[in-house]
């Protein structure tokens, strides 16, 4: 036996490399005389492994080598941003991080973090170039591309943002399938909703931000101010989460667990919808996006500064772009121009390729289905302390959130305090006050205020409680 537990432990040594690699990284050829690419990247193994093929195999037909890809997948979008902090020493000393290409994660990542950081170099494609794939550079009011002179980042996929939902927990619980962001409130859904943390997740905090704008508007419409529209889409947002089982530390999470059945939905990107729904069947699973509720982001790439593989980098974007490369993201899998193994069913963002749906595994155009709303900069300008605000309002007291709401409803005044609960107890101009505290703050400052902030949150679920029980 003992003999026999030495062999056992030595083949886990000896098998681990080749475990992370699977689930860190991927290298899409191992030729010898393969180029070298190393791109980080938040998206799913299926992604990457499909485009690290189709990729190599259009360089070996183009320029006569194939390619091999080191993708770095430390986990979601802040992982990323850390990642870069992190390797400023490295870059100082050897003016490179060792990444070629950074690769998903949403417009916010690239545009405000990894662009405003100085992490990326511009690449002069030329016009010509930037006519061809983006004759309308524009969607629904937003940029499919970095509006600088060369550009430093390009949309290479677009992404949507709605409510993934399990019919089958939905009949258990009496409830019609979801419409609207604001069903998801509703409290027969207590216990029934999952929700993925903003602080560690680009695509859920931009799925909330959504539901803030679209308030914000509304406020607006009904002659009232933004500010007002804030706090009620805030307040939203605490009755949704009061409702929640948990918080996931990851985007993708929350759609599987709504396939699962454990849960009745989720607000979700559209891409991990589908890629449940393709796993689980569109009679056990649905997915929808609230109509003038949602946004169609660019989802970019873009070379980092001091790439070490700086032509082949060009090249890959050059093939993400291009019509065979866009075709990849939604065009059925083992179909003509298709992934090999696993429907990846994104949004193509260059619009030609909708001219061509044959063999699309989801018959959508969003050059034709975007509606007048859409995410708005000068709306989001709480996005960057969104998170915290739901970290400290929601998240670290979701146990308290919860009993607040149950007595609350119970409570012979349930209308009027549960208004109150969806109203956030302060406007978007004092977020934006306390966004800035933070910005300028010390880690023992930073440590402070968060106690602070987390304590008035607490303080108030704690009168809401004592009002109910009057």
């Amino acid at each position: 036996m003992k003999q026999y537990g030495l062999i056992f432990l030595f083949a886990i040594v000896l098998g681990t490399p080749f475990v992370l690699r699977a689930m860190y990284g991927t290298v899409s050829a191992p030729s010898t005389d393969a180029l070298q690419l190393v791109i980080i990247t938040p998206h799913v193994e299926g992604i990457r492994r499909e485009f690290a093929q189709a990729f190599s195999k259009w360089h070996q037909e183009k320029y006569g080598q194939p390619v091999a890809i080191d993708y770095r997948n430390y986990g979601g979008t802040s992982s990323i941003v850390k990642f870069f902090e992190a390797s400023r020493p490295l870059y100082d000393q050897l003016g490179t991080y060792k990444i070629d290409l950074a690769w998903g994660g949403g417009d916010y990542l690239f545009d405000s973090q990894l662009k405003s950081e100085g992490f990326l170099q511009g690449v002069d494609f030329g016009k010509d170039f930037l006519r061809e794939v983006f004759p309308q550079p524009r969607l629904a009011g937003l940029p499919l591309y970095d509006t600088a002179s060369p550009p430093q980042w390009i949309g290479a996929a677009l992404s949507s943002f709605g409510i993934c939902y399990n019919r089958d927990a939905l009949k258990y619980l009496g409830l019609p399938e979801p419409k609207i962001w604001r069903d998801l409130a509703d409290p027969r859904y207590r216990g029934w909703i999952v929700m993925a943390d903003p602080t560690q997740s680009a695509s859920a905090k931009t799925a909330y931000m959504i539901v803030v704008e679209r308030a914000m508007v509304d406020a607006v419409k009904a002659g009232r101010s933004e500010d007002e529209g804030w706090a009620q889409g805030m307040g939203q947002l605490r009755q949704i989460a009061a409702n929640a089982r948990l918080f996931t530390d990851s985007g993708a999470s929350p759609s599987g667990i709504v396939g699962n059945g454990d849960v009745a939905a989720a607000m979700v990107i559209d891409f991990y919808a589908r890629a449940t729904i393709e796993q689980v069947g569109e009679d056990r699973m649905g997915y929808i996006e609230p109509i003038n509720a949602t946004a169609i982001n660019p989802d970019p790439i873009a070379l980092v500064k001091g790439a070490e593989h700086r032509e082949t980098a060009i090249h890959f974007i050059q093939f993400v772009l291009s019509e065979e490369g866009q075709r990849l993201w939604i065009v059925r899998a083992g179909a003509p121009g298709g992934p090999s193994r696993t429907s990846l069913r994104r949004l193509p963002i260059r619009k030609s390729v909708y001219d061509h749906p044959e063999n699309f595994v989801d018959k959508v155009n969003p050059f034709v289905s975007a509606s007048d709303f859409n995410t708005s900069n000068s709306r989001k300008k709480t996005f960057g302390i969104l998170g915290e605000l739901m970290q400290y309002s929601m998240i670290d007291l979701l146990d308290e959130l919860r009993e607040t709401r149950r007595a609350i409803l119970a409570s012979p005044r349930a209308a009027e305090l549960d208004a109150k609960l969806g109203l956030f107890p302060f406007d978007q101009k004092e977020a934006l006050r306390r966004a800035d505290l933070l910005r300028h703050a010390s880690a023992v400052d930073r440590m402070a205020l968060e106690r602070q902030w987390t304590s008035e949150f607490r303080e108030e679920y704690r009168r809401f409680r004592q009002e109910a029980g009057q």
